[in-house]
Formats: structure tokens, sequence, C-alpha cells
């Protein structure tokens, strides 16, 4: 049953007073909370006085590894037991039991209602901004550094930091990065030649030039030397957050990050993954089509063991293509394609995972509506 008698428009703009209006800045929280605007969020409820938990469809406001909020037309009792039926980055979907902590009026028939996850969960596995950006910082002023690191944490970034290009190169070949933050005039190898030894050894990962060289030519040069970007200093918070925004991908996670005995598993198969994306790339570049193809047939034998599907589909189609003579040039895309799902191939961090529908009140169990995914049946439109 949908309860607010909104458009669109009117949400958004009740969001973002919300939003603008909130007491506790969010990077001074305990827990973290992201934004999480689904228009559509499924939740059932055992309200009081009701026999059988009701579906509403209800809006989400934000998220954390120990619950969520929601916009909702009408008061709901604390402690009133839920199910939240969230859908995963990869299209599944999981009900996550909670209990209403807090429900207050706003405007009209609109409440916002704060529910408590029985289990803590892994908030990245449901909404991309809480996915942590993987950055390396490669600078060799300690001040600039520090400064640089603060801000990116706050962005919810996880950094790296090395003072030397030598370090950079190092780090890289063993780790998987988002974005390489690279200072252009450091001692010893600098950062164009960095830049340079990076593309010329296959590394196919963002790279931008941080430098407080300004003058006409300098971005060119940096983009000559194989940079993506080129990043003025001194750059300021909001244009980290722009940068960081601009390279935000949709993780992907195993469809094991749920299973407690896999969760292990699952995290040493991704931490070996940017060995292997080196290797990727350095084949590519070598044109060694006899180590593209073992690399190839490794995925592809281990992707679906581990709950990466496609991982092991494109890999298999790869290496089906080079058995059957076609040309690597030809092959780029599907290479390309190959390398980008292992770097945002993401272990659950949080010891959640999705929350088994367990609740103390026994009619919620028994009433629940069949698990079917909302697109094959939804809530009650009203």
């Amino acid at each position: 049953m949908k309860t607010i008698r909104l458009d669109d428009e009117r949400i958004g703009k009740l969001l973002d007073s919300l939003e603008a209006s909130a007491g506790v800045p969010p990077d001074c929280r305990r827990t973290p909370r992201y934004r999480y605007r689904v228009k559509t969020l499924v939740m059932h409820m055992q309200q009081q006085g009701f026999s059988a938990p009701v579906s509403y469809l209800v809006v989400g406001r934000n998220i954390s590894s120990l619950g969520l909020a929601f916009l909702h037309g009408g008061y709901v009792h604390t402690n009133t037991r839920c199910l939240a039926q969230l859908i995963t980055s990869y299209g599944t979907w999981n009900d996550v039991a909670c209990s209403v902590i807090r429900c207050r009026y706003l405007d009209g028939n609109v409440h916002e209602v704060v529910v408590r996850f029985d289990e803590e969960i892994n908030p990245a596995v449901y909404c991309s901004e809480a996915v942590e950006s993987r950055v390396l910082l490669v600078d060799d002023d300690a001040s600039i550094a520090r400064l640089t690191q603060f801000q990116l944490r706050q962005l919810n970034a996880h950094v790296d930091y090395v003072p030397t290009g030598e370090e950079a190169l190092e780090k890289i070949s063993k780790e998987a990065y988002d974005l390489v933050l690279l200072d252009v005039e450091m001692p010893g190898l600098n950062g164009l030649e960095v830049a340079k030894e990076l593309r010329k050894r296959g590394y196919s990962g963002i790279v931008v030039a941080t430098t407080g060289l300004t003058q006409p030519g300098d971005a060119e040069r940096c983009i000559s030397a194989g940079c993506d970007k080129y990043l003025p200093k001194p750059y300021t918070r909001n244009d980290l957050s722009v940068l960081l925004e601009s390279l935000r991908q949709e993780p992907l996670f195993s469809t094991f990050h749920d299973h407690p005995e896999m969760k292990e598993l699952v995290r040493t198969f991704v931490g070996e993954l940017p060995v292997r994306l080196r290797a990727l790339e350095e084949a590519v570049i070598k044109q060694d089509i006899a180590k593209l193809q073992y690399l190839c047939r490794c995925l592809k034998s281990e992707g679906t063991g581990y709950g990466f599907d496609i991982i092991s589909q494109t890999a298999a189609n790869v290496e089906a293509s080079l058995l059957a003579g076609q040309a690597l040039t030809l092959l780029h895309k599907d290479v390309n394609m190959l390398i980008k799902l292992c770097m945002q191939a993401r272990a659950a961090v949080r010891s959640g995972g999705a929350v088994e529908a367990q609740t103390k009140e026994g009619a919620l169990d028994a009433a629940l509506p069949p698990k079917e995914p909302p697109a094959k049946e939804p809530p009650h439109q009203a």
C-alpha cells in the first residue's frame, strides 16, 4: 500500500530539507549513514491492531550498517516489528528483520520512521554510496598528505599513502585502487615517470596528476605521460568529492556474501585479484596469448565457485575467442570488461550480511508474503 500522496519533486525537496537540517554531521556519527533515496522501498509491518503484517511502499532516506530511515504516510508505534525488503547491487533481494525505534511527524500525512536492524548489515551491498573508494595517495609533502588523507577519509575512501614513486609502483603491483592521486614533483622517480611506467606495464586504472604547476601546457604534459586527469594544487575537499563521485562504480559482490562459511574464502579470492589483474594487463601489453588464455581459464574455473558468475562467464568468452584464433586486437573490449569486473569485485567487510526473518512475534513470521521479488508480486497500490 502506497501511503504518501506527494509527487517525486515534493518528496525530493522534503528529503533535501531533512538533510540540510540534520543536527549531527555525518562525519561525527559513530556509524556512518548514506543517502538511500529508494522511491519504492517495500516494508512489511506487523502494526498494532492488525492480525497479519501489511506491506507498504515507502520512500528511503538513509541507511547504515545498523538501521534505516524512511518516509511513510502514517504513524508507526515504537517496537513495531518489520521486514525491510532490500535490493542488492546485483539485482537479488533480502528480507532484513528490524524494529521501529523512532517515528516523527513531518508534514501533511508524512512521517519519518527509523528502524534498527536485528543484525548488522553491510550497507554497501545495497547502496553504492556506501562503497569505500580505494585510493593510493603518492606525495612527498607530508603536510599535504596528512590533510588529503583526512579529507578523503571523510569522503568514505580507504587511503593508502606512500611518499615516493618507487613505493607507488610496488603498491600498485599488489593492490587494486579505484584512483591513484599522483604528485608530479617528487625526488627520485617523479609523477610523470611513474605514470609512463604504469602504462608501459599495461596498467589500466585511473591515475590523476596533482601538481602546483599550473602554467599553459602543464595539464597536457600530464595527460601525455599517461594520466587520466589533472588536478591543480591547492585542491579542496569539494574537488576531491567531485573527483571521487565521477569515478564511482557499482560494486560487484559475491552471491555468497552473506554465507558465514564462505566469508573468508571470498575475501581471500578478492584479495588475490589485484595480482591477477596486473598479470592480465601485462599479458595484453606483451601480446602473450598463452599466458592470457591461462589466466582466463583460471578465472573461468574459480569465479562461479566464489559467487562471481559474471567474471567466470566473461573470462570464458575471452578464452573461447583466443582458442578460436581471434586476434587480441579484436578482443580489446572483452578483455577490458574482464579487467573492469575484477576491479569492481568486493568482499563484504562487515559481519552481518543478509538477516534471516526471525522475529519476536510469531505472527510476523507466519503471515509474511511469499518470498517473491517485488517485480513479480508488488504490494497493493492504494
